[in-house]
């Protein structure tokens, strides 16, 4: 894949709440190696991003790959029941979202996406240690 160009993926980290309490976000960037290790994106130069809720921080950085390396973004959101629910994205080097999950009720589903990327998403659950009873990535992993 020589001549392609490798755009840098910008991933954005996020703790915050509502002025009430009653909501909370948690965005978490990640990179994933082929062979299945996972490291938190770790950046020179963070820059200040637009938070979701009033209280709390968020930054963001932009990230080159590697040949083998996957990044990972992860959108967490809590309510007023303490209910979790979010999405999880994979992009590969070039900067495409190549796979997105959705996370509801305990359940980890695949929305769109090859299910050759499900074994990342997998991954990072486990990692996070997110309680899923069960998933649905399209394939058996």
């Amino acid at each position: 894949m020589s001549g392609c160009w490798v755009l840098p993926v910008i991933l954005v980290e996020e703790l915050s709440k509502s002025r009430t309490g009653k909501h909370a976000v948690r965005k978490l960037a990640f990179i994933v190696s082929k062979d299945g290790g996972i490291r938190r994106v770790e950046c020179r130069e963070w820059l200040d991003a637009p938070k979701t809720y009033t209280r709390g921080w968020s930054r963001a950085c932009s990230v080159e790959l590697g040949e083998n390396e996957y990044a990972v973004q992860v959108h967490l959101v809590k309510n007023l029941y303490g209910h979790v629910k979010g999405y999880i994205l994979v992009y590969d080097r070039e900067g495409n979202v190549v796979f997105r999950a959705v996370y509801r009720r305990l359940k980890l589903r695949r929305s769109f996406g090859h299910p050759r990327y499900a074994w990342i998403v997998k991954r990072v659950a486990e990692e996070l240690k997110l309680p899923v009873k069960r998933y649905n990535l399209g394939v058996v992993v």
